[in-house]
């Protein structure tokens, strides 16, 4: 059995850098991935003397979405998956530092979800993002929140139900990346050094502002997602495509 990523954490002055470190299984995220990671964002939460969160992943991927291994065996496990994550999108939304992601490689499914909640991307021109979980018979709607407010309703809307990935060059014209770098791991804690050099309160005070202006401050945005999800468990259909689909990989 494959061990489950884990979340690595090291803090250099006012910045803290977050590996998602299982490169076996393309640092994909099991629940205790997901809650191990948003325990660590609330804790860096009362440091006071951060300002920015990197995060980014071992290895040739960012992250290949859900380990939905306990979903075959136990259906009602996908709600879990599903309302972990939608916590996770708002804890970093709302997380009162700036929060980067270097993206390398696949960041699909529930990792497009993580970058799509992050401030600021940066990738490289051979990435690939999106959402192909339809062919599991899932929904990715539970990113719907997070990637309409950063690449608008239309954009989100084309990537969410084509269930199409994206390469590092599309994902910086519509806006889901602000960098695009062949280094981007490099790249990226560039960014975060340069980001943090900058006032901290006045890096908290704009955050909190822009939260305020595309509603990321409302609950009902991020919790009517998941819960528009949750039939899905019980969709006998939808969980038999899931066993086939898995079962081949």
């Amino acid at each position: 059995m494959k061990t489950p990523t884990t979340v690595e954490l090291d803090i250099e002055q006012n910045i803290a850098f977050i590996w998602l470190d299982g490169e076996v299984n393309r640092n994909a995220l099991s629940l205790s991935t997901m809650r191990e990671l948003d325990s660590m964002l609330v804790e860096l939460e009362k440091n006071r003397d951060l300002a920015v969160i990197l995060i980014r992943g071992r290895g040739p991927s960012f992250c290949a979405g859900f380990d939905l291994g306990p979903v075959i065996d136990d259906p009602p496990a996908l709600n879990d998956f599903i309302g972990v994550l939608g916590g996770l999108l708002k804890t970093i939304r709302r997380h009162r530092c700036v929060v980067i992601a270097g993206v390398d490689g696949a960041a699909v499914a529930g990792g497009c979800a993580i970058v799509s909640a992050c401030d600021m991307v940066v990738v490289s021109p051979g990435s690939r993002l999106g959402y192909p979980v339809h062919q599991l018979g899932l929904s990715p709607v539970v990113s719907g929140n997070t990637l309409a407010t950063s690449i608008g309703n239309g954009s989100a809307r084309s990537l969410l139900l084509s269930g199409n990935l994206i390469d590092g060059t599309q994902a910086f014209q519509v806006g889901l990346a602000m960098m695009l770098d062949d280094m981007p791991i490099d790249r990226s804690e560039q960014l975060a050094r340069q980001v943090a050099s900058h006032g901290p309160r006045a890096l908290e005070a704009t955050k909190s502002w822009l939260n305020e202006l595309d509603e990321s401050l409302s609950d009902e945005r991020f919790d009517a997602p998941v819960q528009a999800s949750s039939p899905l468990a019980d969709d006998e259909e939808s969980m038999a495509l899931l066993k086939r689909r898995w079962a081949r990989r």
